[in-house]
């Protein structure tokens, strides 16, 4: 796994475009045989002048988890019959750790240019006939030590917070069987 950030979100949590933060996904390749397994990589680079401060959780998002969020939608093709979706959370607890320990432990400082991210197959069930498809990703600051962080950051390094939202990643399956990680 390759493991690879925005002031705050609007008040109903829409994903942003951020001047800090800029997410990027793309997949291995832009054309699938029917037995091709889908490979993304996702990014979040630093775009920002200053560094940033970003939550040490590299992978998937989830309550109170920062991290990304993977999308597939279907544009041509057959479509599934039943859709998916997936869940993860986690619940707040007391933290006795001082603000300066959580930002030295849970937080990594981005340089311009920086990034963090990470690799992996997709394993949803979105993608299941032939077809093409758009890939997004969004990266979603919702640690639940943010705040915590932010009042103890030096005042040139600001907290990432809130949602950025990837351009789309066009991609085409052609016809035949597909292959699944099961076979």
């Amino acid at each position: 796994m390759l493991a690879f950030l925005t002031a705050a979100a609007a008040a109903q949590g829409a994903p942003l475009a951020h001047p800090q933060a800029r997410v990027v996904v793309t997949t291995d390749r832009r054309d699938y045989g029917p037995t091709d397994v889908v490979r993304f990589r996702v990014t979040l680079i630093n775009a920002s002048n200053s560094p940033i401060y970003v939550a040490k959780t590299w992978w998937y998002a989830g309550g109170g988890i920062s991290g990304f969020n993977i999308g597939v939608k279907q544009l041509t093709g057959r479509r599934p019959k039943v859709g998916c979706g997936t869940a993860g959370d986690r619940a707040p607890i007391k933290d006795s750790r001082t603000p300066e320990q959580i930002l030295r432990e849970d937080f990594v400082r981005l340089g311009r240019g920086e990034l963090i991210g990470f690799e992996d197959v997709y394993r949803g069930c979105a993608i299941k006939y032939p077809g093409t498809y758009q890939l997004t990703a969004e990266y979603s600051a919702n640690d639940f030590n943010i705040q915590t962080v932010e009042a103890v950051s030096d005042g040139k390094t600001s907290v990432l917070q809130g949602r950025i939202q990837s351009k789309a990643f066009t991609f085409r399956v052609r016809p035949g069987k597909r292959k699944t990680l099961s076979n």
